[in-house]
This record gives C-alpha cells, structure tokens and sequence, in this order.
C-alpha cells in the first residue's frame, strides 16, 4: 500500500523518520532512484552545490548510475557547467538551465554587489573595461582565471584586492559567463552563448513554476523558507514559486506546511524504510544537508561545528545512517 503524507496526528519521531526517507527518495540518493548520469541529475535537481569542484561532480555522481570521471566528462562536453547561480554561490547546473536560472535567482546578489565596487576602487567604467577585454578573448575560446586577471590588467584594472574574483563572479551572476572542466586546479570560464546546448528561455511566472515544480520534486518535502534560502528569492516571491509550482502536494509536520511531489503519494512504506536503512557517505555541501535553510531534521545542533555549514561558511564530507547526519569522514 502506498505510504499516506505527513500528518500531524503522527507521533514526532516517526513524522522526522519519514521526512528524512522522501528526502533522502527525492533527492535520488537511494539505489532504485538512481538517474542515468550527472547530466540527468543536474536536470532533475535543477542545481548542485559546488563550492567545491570535485565534491559537486561527487555530488552528481552519487545519485547516478555513472562515476565521478565519466560525469567530468559531461563537464567537458558543455552539458553540464558551474556557475554561481544562487546566492554568490557556485553550483552544477544542466547547462541549459545555466542562464534562466542566474537571471531569475542574482538580481538581489548582483545589485549588492554593484553597490561593494567604489570600495573595491572599481568604477562602472572599469568593470565595463574589464568586462570588454575578457568576452572579446572568450569569442576565441575559453579562458583560465589568471588568464583572465591578465586580460583585466591589460585593460587597466587591476585584479589585485578582490577586484578580480568580484568582476568575475558579477558577470557570472549577470548569466553572460559559466565555468567549464578545471584546467588542473584553475577555474576556467566560458561564454554562455557558446555552449553546445539551447538554452531553456524562461522568463517571468514561466520561471517561478519551473523552479518551485523541480524543486519540491527533488528536494520535497521542504518548506517555503527552505526554497527562499535555496534560491536566493524572497519569502513573498517564494510564496508565488510554491503556488505556481506544477503536480505538487503539501502536507504537515509539526503545524508547518510543506510540499513534495504528487509522485510521492505512490510511494510504499518498504520504499521509506529501505531509504532509512542506508548508510551513505556524501561529499561536502551536499545537497542532503545544504539544500534546505532549516537542516535540524537532518543533522544533530552538536554536529554542525564538525560537519557545517561552520562561521567562515566551511563544510566537510558526511556521513548519514537512517537519514540522520552521523559525523564527518575523510
């Protein structure tokens, strides 16, 4: 029989037990949920945190029938790309997805950001300099980070004292720029005009449904507030994401509403209690963790100094036995 929604009327521990296995279901982190590839996942998930280059390919590869390598290789093939997409922040997204997804969810981040440059001593025509130099080299092809820094000082910035990191991280939140495959340890940056992909036009109430509709389906059940903290939107812009949000359901814990997929009504008891039954072993700033503003369902308040998101915005690998965070690894 299929497992009924969260209610209320459920005993607290069991409500946590069963939240924890339609994340943990959701979010493709259980074997017979498995996506074909890296490419699969990013499209099911919309975005993939990525601060940290090879813990995001990690992060694909776990909830995938392929490997680590071969979903680099997706990188390399311009299907997948990283960029920071949400809140500063870098993530792994399916390409085509890449520049609706910057242009709906930076706005607020990029219009900070305007504001930092006098005190960075950078003026609008200097980033506008800075911004010339770097997309007429990026026409010919990619372009490394101190490739880049280079291209700024010729053009009279100087990509000393943060100017350099900021210049890049505005053009990638105003959607012109992605990252592609490392050249060793070096970011490299391309034109998002250039990939190898349509790009997905999304604009507007078409954009607010596609996110909260891949979102809820991927990470449900989760709340309004963890779809704000998600994506970077405000709460009253993320009340318009839930209603507008496509074949999705809410449901109750502990008196506050939260929505998941339709497909989730299927779902079997043995399927949650199989979910639980996993020990898995996740990269750092996994989404498991990291996709939800309220994290205390899934991890211990005396275990986020080890595992995080810590003050200075570190986290390490985890690892997690009946959908709770255990302690750190590696």
């Amino acid at each position: 029989m299929p497992a009924s929604p969260i209610h209320t009327t459920d005993l607290q521990d069991e409500q946590l037990r069963e939240l924890r296995a339609r994340r943990l279901i959701a979010q493709a982190l259980v074997p017979d949920r498995a996506l074909a590839d890296g490419q699969a996942v990013a499209q099911h998930m919309l975005a993939v945190q990525g601060q940290l280059y090879n813990s995001g390919l990690q992060a694909l590869a776990c909830r995938s029938l392929s490997s680590q390598a071969e979903t680099e290789e997706l990188v390399r093939a311009g299907q997948i790309v990283r960029t920071w997409s949400q809140r500063g922040t870098h993530h792994f997204l399916a390409a085509e997805d890449a520049r609706w997804m910057m242009q709906l969810c930076s706005p607020r981040i990029e219009a900070a950001a305007a504001k930092r440059r006098p005190g960075l001593g950078l003026t609008e025509q200097m980033f506008d300099a800075a911004r010339s130099a770097l997309f007429e080299a990026l026409r010919e092809g990619p372009v490394a980070r101190t490739e880049a820094y280079a291209l700024f000082d010729a053009a009279g910035v100087d990509p000393t004292q943060q100017r350099g990191p900021h210049i890049l991280r505005s053009l990638g939140s105003l959607g012109d720029i992605v990252q592609g495959p490392r050249r060793g340890s070096e970011d490299v940056f391309m034109l998002t005009e250039n990939l190898p992909v349509v790009a997905r036009e999304l604009a507007g109430e078409e954009a607010l449904a596609e996110l909260g509709t891949r979102y809820f389906h991927s990470h449900g059940p989760a709340t309004v507030k963890d779809l704000a903290w998600w994506s970077g939107l405000t709460i009253r812009d993320a009340k318009t994401v839930a209603k507008l949000a496509r074949n999705t359901v809410a449901v109750e814990l502990a008196g506050v509403e939260y929505r998941m997929g339709e497909w989730q009504l299927s779902v079997e008891w043995e399927a949650l209690e199989a979910a639980l039954a996993l020990r898995l072993e996740l990269p750092a700033f996994d989404e498991y963790l990291l996709g939800y503003g309220d994290r205390s369902a899934v991890c211990p308040a005396d275990l986020v100094p080890i595992v995080g998101p810590t003050k200075n915005g570190m986290c390490r690998p985890f690892v997690v036995e009946q959908g709770v965070v255990v302690g750190a690894y590696g």
